[in-house]
């Protein structure tokens, strides 16, 4: 039950036509649905950098707020470890 506008898939269409599910995350979020209920979304790669921006920013938030930070040099050397992280 998605918020947003989203396209549809059935799970047996998103396994039949994957090219094309994948084609369709790139423009907006997928749902695919099973026996009438969503299983899962596809989100394209800058939506999903959205949300990990959003979440983190929320994260930072929290933190300024507890004042439970880690420092100036502390929190540089930890952003820079997720900049050259490799997936």
């Amino acid at each position: 039950m998605s918020k947003l506008e989203t396209q549809v898939f059935d799970a047996s269409e998103a396994k039949n036509n994957f090219g094309r599910l994948i084609d369709a995350a790139q423009r907006r979020p997928v749902t695919i649905k099973r026996r009438g209920r969503s299983v899962a979304f596809v989100i394209s790669p800058a939506d999903m950098e959205t949300i990990e921006d959003f979440y983190l920013g929320l994260r930072a938030t929290k933190i300024m707020r507890t004042s439970k930070s880690l420092g100036v040099k502390a929190s540089e050397k930890y952003l820079k470890g997720l900049l050259h992280a490799k997936d």
